[in-house]
């Protein structure tokens, strides 16, 4: 195994586990602790993770301080999952449109400090977290929201129609094949309409338990995703639905199994 796929492995364990022994990721992975422990460094200098005393124990760096909610507890190994995996699809050079959501945060997480990438984001906790990490942000700005700390409104959206993105990612509430991308509100809604139609390509990135969920604010239909994105719990009849819309479904499984995402 070379040395970015046994980083990647470390990265997607710890995002299952939240914390693992060096030792117990180098009997996983065949490799000496010593091996492991450089691998560790190199991804806490690149802003991944943090060593605790003794460099024994490995933990996932900046966990979504701003703007926590309960959503955030909510199918959270998932979603790191789901995040992990779809930050190692964006490549170097590459402009970013970012959606709020608990999901997206752990893309911020995760997503690597590539050279000449910038995200553009409406989200304060998610620009918070990326420039912890050396990422370049720009803040659409508009009226704040306070319990999501993301902006919204005509400021955001003049901002936003300054750009145009390689890759939009986003979250939602729900994604139904009929009914389309949907969200809670209707000004975040507004955003990530315009944010979808000002992309290149479109990632949905939601855990089982929204698929087939229809929140009331309507924000796309289905057939603009590009790749929805989504763990291996949900239902196989409503992914075919999916598929026959024309998207890229891929399924995120646990990080035990040291495989892709599966797609189709």
């Amino acid at each position: 195994m070379q040395a970015d796929e046994r980083r990647r492995v470390i990265l997607e364990r710890v995002a299952e586990q939240q914390s693992i022994e060096a030792q117990t990721l180098a009997d996983a992975l065949g490799v000496s602790v010593m091996t492991i422990r450089r691998d560790i460094k190199r991804l806490e200098q690149d802003g991944f993770l943090r060593q605790t005393y003794g460099g024994a124990t490995v933990h996932i760096t900046k966990s979504v301080e701003l703007g926590f909610n309960s959503r955030a507890l909510q199918c959270s190994a998932q979603k790191r999952l789901i995040g992990t995996r779809a930050a190692q699809l964006i490549e170097p050079g590459q402009t970013l449109f970012l959606g709020e959501g608990t999901t997206t945060a752990q893309f911020a997480q995760f997503l690597p400090p590539h050279p000449h990438l910038l995200v553009v984001t409406a989200s304060l906790s998610h620009a918070s977290l990326l420039c912890s990490r050396n990422i370049p942000v720009i803040v659409v700005g508009g009226k704040l929201h306070a319990d999501e700390l993301t902006m919204t409104g005509p400021i955001a959206e003049a901002t936003l129609a300054r750009f145009y993105a390689d890759v939009c990612v986003l979250g939602a509430a729900g994604v139904d094949p009929v009914v389309g991308v949907t969200e809670m509100d209707y000004e975040v809604a507004a955003l990530h309409r315009m944010m979808m139609e000002r992309a290149r390509h479109v990632m949905v990135l939601v855990d089982h338990s929204k698929l087939g969920f229809k929140a009331p604010a309507v924000v796309a239909p289905v057939q603009m995703i590009g790749n929805l994105m989504t763990d291996s719990e949900a239902p196989e009849p409503l992914l075919a639905q999916f598929r026959d819309c024309g998207m890229q479904v891929s399924l995120v499984a646990s990080s035990k199994e040291y495989g892709a995402p599966q797609s189709a």
